[in-house]
């Protein structure tokens, strides 16, 4: 479930939206969304309305759940979040593979 509520905060994202996504009621939702800006893996946003998005140390946990991911099922890749990794800059594939080409 973190990884999902990263994935979808990566871009910056409303908790109605990461609500919806993660298929989560509110109160669940609330307390992952305290433990994850606790433990510094998503932030709060302000810009006239509240959006949450993952930080450089969230995305760098998603790039080592997905290399587990990798070498535990092989096949299980999930070129989504490699795109959207690459797409918000954080990505450089040489220095951290998901996959082998």
């Amino acid at each position: 479930m973190v990884a999902k509520i990263l994935r979808v905060a990566a871009k910056g994202s409303k908790e109605e939206e990461i609500m919806e996504q993660c298929k989560l009621d509110s109160t669940v939702l609330e307390n992952y969304l305290s433990a994850l800006a606790e433990l510094r893996l998503l932030m709060v946003e302000d810009k006239g309305e509240t959006f949450y998005r993952t930080t450089e140390k969230g995305l760098e946990l998603l790039r080592v759940y997905h290399r587990l991911r990798w070498l535990l099922w092989g096949s299980d890749n999930d070129f989504l979040l490699m795109r959207l990794l690459g797409q918000v800059g954080k990505v450089k594939r040489d220095a951290h593979p998901f996959y082998v080409s």
